[in-house]
């Protein structure tokens, strides 16, 4: 009945005016359907049913996973800030220590059922409305140029909720899917032929047009308010404040710390839980033993009460203190504990497996992978640029890490705090791994040539971590990182190709 219906609506659009201008529209509800029934029959085509449509069908699928983390993740998350039960919380934050007490929480008197239902109501109505707004520009775009409207939106359509916070309007997402959509690949002439990725494109034009709707408090429940409010009753009701008080803030954002914040501050604050075996030990010992000479009382590095930490990290330089502003220390207390993987939510096996905050898509590093195979076996996206994007972000990692500790003084003592963060740990945190797997690897926006791939995500990785690090007004780098490659992708192309070219004609020389 389907095939008779679409049958009937072609042979109308060669008699009627008006079904013949939404042609495009219906050739496209027909081979979303139906396998194309025409096959081409010479090279260099492959007769084969893997179409563009199968081949952007795959790619969904390899986002399967990553889509299932942030259905549950999200609704977790909302389920636990929103509740404005510090006991819940707390039952919460006991949970993360093992898998079998996290599923104990999660399936206690069925909470899985409203776990799921939130991270529904959250992730489903942004994902609708991204395949509509998008879908119904690609539809005029191809009616007004008549021609086949492409299957390339199934993945944009799709990734576009996984990037975006689950508290941001629908009415922003409409908006920002339609312009990104037309400013990133309509202008250029469509599927094919955009240099950069819509889904990034939409998300740059997003948090640059709204950025408090995509930066700070943004990333837990389905309304930012409703969270910040429940988290000041639970922060009052267990009489918690300061450095003990519950957070909505994102491990990249106690990341984003000031550079006066420095390595010495973090690695004292770290020594109450790790005692010598943080970094700098010997100094912070020899600067506390002099502070500690002047205060009155017996007190020992390593058990100092808050009040006497505080005092001693924020004290006067020339007493022996480590010289911190106090108004930054509550920051140097959660970049110790993240950097030190102290507290409860910041385990790395936490962010490997994806119990932590930010966009819907990004917290599994294991859904990532996962994702990362299929996408590789079939031959969607390339390897190489996955594995570029990897060993570029861990060398810049490791070039920041190590310089900080050779080449500043004193063991890199007094330099940033973030220039010392323990570079495999910057593949945990934000959408690297997300960014790399699902963004870098896009055909159209990224090399053809195998070296302009490997130098394509050796960039990509090399700019995230710099922007991370250097860049104070932006905690994550991937986004801009990616949108930069882009541009650069047919310059490198151009030149790896010329360098093969030369080559070639050498040897027949």
């Amino acid at each position: 009945m389907l095939r008779k219906l679409l049958d009937y609506q072609s042979s109308l659009a060669e008699r009627n005016r008006f079904f013949k201008t939404l042609q495009p529209a219906l050739n496209a509800l027909d081979t979303f359907l139906f396998e194309a029934d025409v096959k081409t029959a010479q090279a260099p085509h492959i007769r084969d049913a893997v179409d563009i449509k199968r081949w952007m069908v795959l790619v969904v699928v390899a986002l399967f996973p990553a889509i299932l983390v942030a259905i549950w993740n999200t609704g977790l998350q909302s389920f636990v800030y929103s509740s404005g039960d510090y006991q819940l919380m707390d039952e919460y934050l006991a949970s993360l220590g093992s898998l079998g007490d996290y599923f104990g929480f999660a399936f206690k008197n069925q909470r899985f059922l409203t776990i799921l239902y939130l991270g529904a109501a959250s992730f489903i109505p942004v994902m609708l409305v991204s395949y509509i707004a998008g879908g119904t520009v690609e539809a005029i775009f191809a009616i007004v140029r008549r021609h086949e409207i492409a299957e390339g939106f199934l993945v944009t359509g799709m990734l576009v909720p996984l990037i975006l916070p689950p508290t941001i309007p629908l009415w922003m997402v409409a908006v920002g899917v339609a312009v990104g959509i037309i400013l990133s690949k309509e202008l250029f002439g469509g599927t094919g032929m955009n240099i950069m990725n819509p889904a990034m494109a939409c998300r740059a034009f997003l948090f640059f047009a709204y950025p408090t709707k995509l930066s700070g408090d943004v990333w837990v429940g389905l309304n930012s308010t409703t969270v910040r409010e429940s988290l000041v009753k639970m922060n009052n009701a267990a009489g918690r404040s300061g450095v003990d008080g519950y957070t909505q803030a994102t491990k990249l954002a106690q990341f984003n710390v000031t550079p006066d914040i420095k390595q010495i501050h973090t690695s004292a604050i770290a020594t109450n839980n790790l005692g010598s075996a943080v970094d700098h030990y010997p100094l912070i010992q020899k600067l506390f033993d002099k502070w500690s000479a002047a205060q009155e009382g017996v007190m020992k590095l390593g058990s100092l009460t808050a009040d006497q930490l505080k005092a001693f990290v924020t004290g006067a330089v020339s007493e022996g203190g480590l010289g911190l502003n106090p108004g930054s220390y509550i920051d140097a207390y959660r970049f110790a504990g993240l950097q030190y993987n102290l507290g409860d939510t910041n385990g790395d096996w936490l962010f490997f497996l994806g119990n932590k905050l930010g966009s819907m898509g990004e917290p599994s590093g294991l859904a990532c992978i996962l994702g990362a195979l299929i996408i590789a076996l079939v031959g969607v996206g390339s390897w190489r640029t996955m594995l570029s994007v990897i060993v570029g972000a861990f060398f810049a990692a490791s070039c920041f890490e190590w310089g900080s500790h050779l080449l500043g003084g004193e063991g890199g003592a007094w330099t940033a705090a973030t220039y010392g963060f323990p570079a495999y740990k910057h593949l945990l945190l934000g959408g690297l791994a997300f960014g790399l797997v699902y963004m870098a690897t896009d055909p159209v926006s990224s090399p053809d040539t195998g070296l302009g791939r490997v130098i394509y995500g050796f960039m990509i990785g090399l700019v995230v971590i710099v922007i991370r690090v250097i860049n104070p007004a932006f905690p994550e780098g991937v986004m801009l990182a990616i949108i930069l490659a882009n541009c650069f992708h047919p310059l490198i192309d151009y030149y790896v190709v010329l360098k093969s070219r030369r080559k070639r004609r050498v040897a027949l020389a």
